[in-house]
C-alpha cells in the first residue's frame, strides 16, 4: 500500500484517498486560529469557540469591578449610573485597610469621628481608595507606528453596541460636583480624626500650606485634583503620595509667616529647604516609575525651582522627565468615557491641560523651546468638575490681613482661559521665536504676528466681565489678583507679537512706528495693573508671571525715556517697574535675574534711575535725586484716559498716555539693539 502523503494542514485528505475516494484519517482538519500559530489542531475548527477580543475582556473586567464594588457598598447597581473603571476588584487594588475607625472614641472627638464614619461607609463616594484606571501606574501607550499597537475599535465600529455605562457630560459633571462636595465636607473631619497623612509634619502647619497652595496656584494647583488628593491623603489611595505632598509644602512655604517652617527663623530664604530634603529623599524611590502623583510632583517643584531658586537646568530635567511620564503613561490619549470613570477623565484633562501650560510659561521666561505641543494630544479643553468655581476665594497670601473679599475663586474659568492664552504662547514660540524664523520669509512671519494678535484680541474679549475689569470698566478691588496676571501676561504676549515688526530690518517705517504704539499701549496697560494690584493686595507676593509682565512692560518705558526724560510718565511707570522688582526678589530669584537685565538694558540706552534713594540718578545727563517710590505717590492718569482708546484693527482696551508726541525714529533705534535674533524680552537672556 503506497504510503500516503500530506499536502498540508489546509488539505481534507491525503492524495492515496482522494484517489482511492477512501476516507482519510491521516490528515486532521485544522482551525484558523491553529494554522495561523503552525500548531495541530486537535479539535478541528467546530470544536473552536470564538476568542474574546481585547475590548470585550476589558469591558468584562470593567463590569466585574464595578458590580463588586456596589455589592460592597451595599448599593444596587443602576443602569447608567456611573462609569466603571477597568481593573482588579476592590479587594485587589486596596491591600490597605478602610479608612475608618472601628470603635469611635468617646465625647466629641469620638463623635465627630463616629459622624466621619457614618457619611463615608453610607454614601457613593467610599472612604477606600476607588479602583481607579490602572493607567495611571502602569505604562500602556504606543502609538499606532509601535508593533504593540491595538487600534480600539471607535463607536461608530461596534455596529451600535449598547454601552450601559457611558457617562454623558451633564451626568459627569453633576456626579463629580457631588463627589467633591462629599468629600470637602469629610476634609475637616479626616484631619480631627488624625487620618490625614502629613509626612510627620505638624498638621495645623500642613493644613495651612495646603489652604495657601490651593488658593494661590493657578497651573500648578489645578493639575491636581483637590477631592482625590485630601481622600486618598486619608486612605493611602493612589492620587496621594508623600513626594507630591513634600512639594506642595515646598512651593508655598515662602508665602508662610510660621518660623516653623524655616530653618533659620530670621531668614526667608531658608523656607522650605526640610521640605525639598525630603523631596529629593523620596525622588530616589519613584523617578524610575511613571505614576501621576510623581508627574505632579515633578511640575510643581519645577515651576518652583525657576522662579523661586533660578536652578534653570535642575527646573527644566524636572519637566522634561514629567512631560515623558505623562507619553509613557499615555495621559495625552484621552480614553473612551465607557471603560473609563468620569474622575480619572478629569484626573487625567487636569494633569495633561496644567502641563502644557506649565511647559508654555517656562518656555516664555526662559527662552526655550516648547516640549508639549497641542497637536501630539487628543485631549478636549473642557474640564467638569465646577465645585471650585463658585467657592469663596481665599485671600490667605495676598493679603497681610486676610480680610475675605466674597468674591467667587473662579478657578475653572482661570484655568481654561490661562490654557487658551497657552495655545497662543505655543504658536508665538514655534513660529515667531524659534531657531528656525530667521530664515522665514518675512511676508509669512508677519502673516503669523497678525494671526496671533487677532487671537489675543478674541481671547480678550471672551474674558467674563469678573475678569477684565479695564474692558467693562469695573472695580479693580473686586477682580481676583489671578485675573490681573492674565490681563498682564496678555499685554505681554502683545508686546512679543509687535516686536518682529519693530526689529525686523525689512520692516515699513510705518508699520514699525504703528507696533512701536501698540506696545507703548499694552505697556501702558500692565502699569496700570500692576498699579490696581498693589492697592488692594501684596505685590510682594505676587505670582512670578507679573514679575514677567513687569520686566517686558520696563524695556518699552525704558526706551520712551531715554528719548523722552524724567518729565514723562514713562519715568514714572519705570521707576514703579523697578520697584516691583525690587519688593519681589525676597520671594523670587528669578525677579533678581530680572532686574540685573534690565539694569543692562538701561546701562544701553544711557539711562540711570535711582530706587530707595540709594544713589544718584542721572537721565540722558540730567541729575535727578529720587526718594524712597511708594506706590500710592506715583501719579495716574485718569482711569477714563486709560481706556478710551483702543488698539488698531484689534479691539484692546488701552492706556494711551504720551502716544501723541513721541518721536518714534528716534525710539525705533533703541528698539535695533536686540535687531541680531536676541530676545531681551525673557529676563535670563542676553542683549
Amino acid at each position: 500500500m503506497p504510503k500516503r502523503q500530506s499536502l498540508g494542514r489546509a488539505s481534507a485528505a491525503c492524495t492515496f484517498c482522494r484517489q482511492k475516494k477512501l476516507k482519510c484519517d491521516a490528515v486532521k482538519p485544522t482551525c484558523g486560529n491553529c494554522t495561523a500559530k503552525g500548531i495541530d489542531c486537535q479539535q478541528g475548527p467546530a470544536q473552536h469557540k470564538p476568542r474574546p477580543t481585547n475590548e470585550r475582556i476589558a469591558r468584562l473586567e470593567s463590569e466585574n469591578a464595578f458590580l463588586r464594588q456596589r455589592l460592597q457598598t451595599g448599593d444596587t447597581p443602576v443602569s447608567g449610573y456611573g462609569a466603571p473603571a477597568p481593573g482588579p476588584s476592590v479587594e485587589q487594588a486596596s491591600p490597605q485597610p478602610p479608612c475608618s475607625v472601628d470603635s469611635p472614641m468617646p465625647g466629641p472627638e469620638g463623635s465627630i469621628r463616629k459622624l466621619a464614619n457614618i457619611g463615608t461607609r453610607g454614601s457613593h463616594i467610599p472612604v477606600e481608595p476607588p479602583t481607579g484606571d490602572l493607567r495611571s501606574n502602569v505604562s500602556l501607550y504606543h502609538g499606532p507606528t509601535s508593533t504593540a499597537y491595538y487600534e480600539t475599535p471607535s463607536p461608530q465600529q461596534r455596529n451600535g453596541q449598547n454601552n450601559d455605562f457611558y457617562a454623558t457630560n451633564e451626568w459627569s459633571q453633576n456626579l463629580l460636583f457631588a463627589q467633591t462636595a462629599k468629600q470637602r465636607q469629610l476634609e475637616p473631619l479626616n484631619l480631627i480624626a488624625g487620618r490625614l497623612d502629613f509626612d510627620g509634619v505638624d498638621p495645623s502647619i500642613g493644613m495651612e500650606l495646603l489652604s495657601i497652595y490651593w488658593s494661590r496656584q493657578v497651573y500648578t494647583a489645578q493639575i491636581i485634583h483637590r477631592p482625590v488628593f485630601m481622600r486618598d491623603m486619608a486612605c493611602g489611595g493612589p492620587y496621594f503620595s508623600k513626594l507630591l505632598l513634600n512639594s506642595i509644602f515646598f512651593v508655598v512655604s515662602k508665602h508662610s509667616l510660621r518660623p516653623e517652617v524655616r530653618t533659620d527663623p530670621d531668614d526667608i530664604n531658608t523656607a522650605g529647604l526640610i521640605y525639598r530634603e525630603r523631596f529629593v529623599e523620596l525622588l530616589r524611590e519613584k523617578f524610575d516609575k511613571s505614576e501621576i502623583t510623581t508627574i505632579q510632583a515633578l511640575l510643581i517643584m519645577s515651576n518652583a525651582l525657576f522662579s523661586r531658586c533660578d536652578e534653570r537646568s535642575l527646573s527644566w530635567l524636572y519637566a522634561g522627565n514629567a512631560f515623558n511620564m505623562i507619553i509613557d503613561l499615555g495621559l495625552h490619549v484621552l480614553p473612551s468615557a465607557n471603560n473609563t470613570s468620569a474622575e480619572e477623565l478629569e484626573i487625567r484633562k487636569r494633569v495633561v491641560w496644567g502641563a502644557y501650560s506649565i511647559d508654555k510659561i517656562q518656555c516664555l521666561l526662559q527662552g526655550r523651546p516648547s516640549l508639549l505641543r497641542k497637536r501630539d494630544f487628543n485631549t478636549p479643553l473642557k474640564f467638569l468638575d465646577e465645585y471650585d468655581e463658585l467657592e469663596q476665594f481665599d485671600s490667605i497670601s495676598y493679603t497681610t490681613n486676610r480680610h475675605q473679599l466674597g468674591i467667587p475663586s473662579l478657578n475653572v474659568t482661570l484655568l481654561t482661559k490661562l490654557c487658551e492664552l497657552s495655545v497662543i504662547i505655543e504658536h508665538l514660540m514655534c513660529e515667531v521665536y524659534s531657531e528656525s524664523t530667521p530664515n522665514t520669509q518675512l511676508s509669512q512671519k508677519m502673516s503669523v504676528c497678525e494671526r496671533i494678535k487677532s487671537d489675543l484680541s478674541q481671547w480678550r474679549k471672551t474674558l467674563p466681565p469678573q475678569m477684565d475689569y479695564i474692558a467693562y470698566s469695573g472695580d479693580p478691588g473686586s477682580v481676583l489678583p489671578q485675573a490681573h496676571c492674565l490681563l498682564a501676561l496678555c499685554n505681554t504676549l502683545v508686546i512679543l507679537s509687535e516686536r518682529p515688526f519693530i526689529t525686523d530690518s525689512h520692516s515699513s517705517s510705518i508699520v514699525a512706528h504703528e507696533s512701536i504704539t501698540a506696545s507703548t499701549a499694552a505697556a501702558n496697560q500692565t502699569v496700570q495693573i500692576l498699579r490696581d494690584y498693589a492697592q488692594h493686595y501684596s505685590i510682594g507676593s505676587a505670582p512670578y508671571v507679573l514679575s514677567y509682565a513687569t520686566y517686558v512692560s520696563a524695556t518699552i518705558h525704558a526706551r520712551i525715556v531715554a528719548h523722552k526724560g524724567k518729565g514723562s510718565v514713562s519715568f514714572q511707570s519705570l521707576i514703579f517697574c523697578l520697584k516691583t522688582l525690587e519688593d519681589q526678589t525676597d520671594i523670587y530669584t528669578a525677579a533678581v535675574k530680572a532686574r540685573q537685565n534690565l539694569d543692562r538694558l538701561m546701562d544701553h540706552l544711557g539711562v540711570s534711575i535711582a530706587v530707595n534713594g540709594s544713589m544718584n540718578g542721572n537721565m540722558v545727563g540730567d541729575s535727578a535725586q529720587l526718594q524712597t517710590v511708594q506706590y500710592e505717590s506715583v501719579s495716574t492718569p485718569d482711569k477714563t484716559q486709560a481706556v478710551g482708546t483702543t488698539f488698531a484693527e484689534n479691539g484692546f482696551s488701552q492706556t494711551s498716555w504720551e502716544l501723541s508726541n513721541l518721536d518714534l525714529d528716534a525710539i525705533l533705534q533703541g528698539f535695533l539693539l536686540d535687531r541680531d535674533g536676541q530676545f531681551p524680552m525673557y529676563p535670563l537672556g542676553t542683549f
